[in-house]
């Protein structure tokens, strides 16, 4: 989607993601709201409303003494948020490919092929997007609503910047992690789309507990 066709407070919250990625934001940073309205262009509103749907997702932390802080996670932290995220893409893979047809498929394939264009290794904000666009594509052809809700909430893209040398591991498998999970929902096999799902994250995970 083009920032000039989202409101001013998913601008928002799109600039401040791509921010952690560029390095602008980095974790436990104050984001001040003035700033933010300065930096942006925009009024305090959409920059509230910003702050809070980023709390929501446990980006950002809201406290009545500091105002809105980039959240810090412990390696603990990240390898239990990732344990869950394991099973909500495994699920998400599963359910897309009980239900894919021609139509979705072809979509996913899309959001595939646009993941495909970056090297595994970028740490640009656009690849970040694209691996986004991935996984809602993904999920929203899961059908479930409760898929649909939590997975946006959770904080990966603090993990991915975070953690960003250890998940240097990961980077040589991820190309072969999508096409395989792409060709699970594709060709209707559910117990194949879930375990290249799994087997995606399980990287993550092996990768932070080797870094203990």
């Amino acid at each position: 989607m083009d920032d000039d066709s989202l409101s001013p407070r998913e601008q928002v919250v799109r600039n401040i993601i791509r921010g952690l990625y560029d390095g602008r934001y980095t974790p436990g940073q104050r984001l001040k709201e003035i700033d933010l309205t300065k930096s942006m262009s925009v009024s305090r509103g959409p920059v509230r409303e910003a702050l809070n749907r980023l709390a929501a997702s446990g980006i950002v932390s809201l406290t009545l003494q500091r105002g809105a802080q980039v959240r810090r996670l412990s390696r603990d932290e990240a390898i239990g948020i990732l344990v869950i995220v394991q099973s909500l893409v495994g699920l998400a893979a599963r359910f897309a490919a009980e239900r894919a047809g021609v139509e979705d498929s072809e979509r996913l394939g899309a959001a595939l092929d646009r993941l495909m264009r970056f090297d595994p290794a970028s740490n640009a904000p656009e690849h970040a997007l694209a691996r986004d666009h991935f996984y809602a594509t993904l999920t929203d052809m899961s059908g479930n609503a409760e898929l649909k809700r939590i997975l946006p909430t959770v904080q990966i893209h603090l993990i991915r910047t975070q953690f960003r040398a250890e998940m240097a591991a990961t980077h040589r498998h991820r190309h072969n992690d999508y096409r395989r999970i792409t060709a699970g929902v594709a060709a209707g096999k559910p117990a194949v789309a879930e375990t290249a799902a799994r087997t995606h994250i399980a990287r993550a995970i092996a990768a932070l507990r080797a870094a203990t």
